[in-house]
């Protein structure tokens, strides 16, 4: 090793020692033609060469320290490098530089995979539960009974709805790539998701209202992904209804002004203690409604934050046992017509 950077040394040092050479080749010359009587050549040449064979050593000992070092690392042995030149040390600072944003990196990898590996196996938890449902459903009922179409239909939407989570949280990781900002009516989504929940919606005698003064109510968001984000909140606020009895309210009171929109979508449902509140942002927390109702999978409104933060806009909860809960969406309000 000590040859190959012996050799390398004197590579990247050839164009000094030839220019050193031509300087001193140089002035000889020069002092030889002004004064033709001195022909001493060997003493300054001696001199010359000794102050560079000085130099060379020197700035050998400082060159080999820091690229042996270099070397064992490159062959994943341990070593210290020290830098001694301003060079060296700026090179350090450029490899410590790096090594820190390799570390930051691998972590950020290594969560996200934890992240997905424990999404995974909630998520295929939560799958083989409907399907577990419906087998035992086919095996107890009557093959013609209208109730057991009925059960297995309500287990296949939670089979379906599980889907289109596990679907939403893959398709979140690049969630950047695909968002399109614009202006967009409120009022028009809503009335969307509502319209494709209207039979859902009379089953469990859940009647939505909304209040909004206003033709249109528009808000500065991507249209895809804030229709996901309504979407999981008006899933759970019919989900939670449906476990009381009697008929039930759905209240979409908007409020907007000239910075920001606001949307408070209140529901007359089982409502969360507050201890639980302050987790439901938390992946797969279902808290005790998780253990009195079955179908709380934990991922709704965690969806919802992660869609919020990553559009810039912020959710807040709400919520009293028995007597409902309210989500709350803000929105940057949005300018003239909505754009399609």
């Amino acid at each position: 090793m000590t040859k190959r950077l012996l050799v390398n040394f004197l590579k990247d040092r050839l164009l000094l020692i030839v220019f050193y050479g031509l300087n001193m080749s140089a002035i000889i010359v020069y002092f030889h033609l002004t004064e033709p009587a001195n022909t001493e050549y060997f003493y300054p040449l001696v001199v010359g060469g000794f102050l560079l064979t000085i130099y060379l050593i020197i700035d050998w000992l400082r060159y080999y320290e820091t690229n042996s070092a270099v070397s064992r690392m490159l062959n994943d042995d341990f070593a210290e490098m020290i830098a001694h030149t301003e060079e060296q040390k700026a090179f350090q600072l450029l490899l410590q530089k790096v090594n820190r944003e390799h570390k930051s990196k691998y972590y950020e990898m290594n969560e996200k995979n934890k992240e997905r590996v424990y999404f995974l196996s909630h998520w295929m938890h939560h799958l083989k539960t409907p399907v577990s449902v419906i087998e035992l459903i086919l095996n107890k009922e009557e093959k013609d009974s209208d109730r057991l179409l009925e059960k297995i239909q309500r287990e296949n939407k939670r089979l379906h709805s599980s889907i289109e989570q596990g679907l939403t949280m893959i398709r979140m990781e690049n969630v950047e790539n695909d968002l399109e900002v614009k202006s967009v009516d409120l009022l028009h989504v809503l009335r969307k998701i509502m319209n494709e929940r209207k039979r859902e919606c009379i089953y469990q005698s859940i009647f939505p209202t909304i209040e909004f003064d206003g033709e249109s109510a528009l808000i500065v968001t991507d249209s895809k992904w804030n229709e996901v984000l309504l979407e999981q909140v008006v899933s759970n606020a019919i989900k939670y209804s449906s476990f009381k009895s009697g008929n039930k309210k759905l209240l979409f009171k908007v409020e907007q002004g000239e910075t920001y929109t606001t949307l408070s979508v209140k529901d007359e449902g089982v409502g969360m203690p507050p201890y639980d509140v302050e987790r439901v942002f938390q992946p797969f927390f279902t808290g005790e409604n998780g253990r009195k109702y079955p179908n709380s999978t934990g991922i709704g409104l965690y969806l919802c934050k992660r869609i919020a933060d990553k559009l810039g806009h912020t959710i807040t909860v709400q919520s009293r046992v028995s007597v409902g809960t309210t989500v709350t969406v803000q929105w940057m309000t949005g300018k003239g017509e909505e754009k399609d």
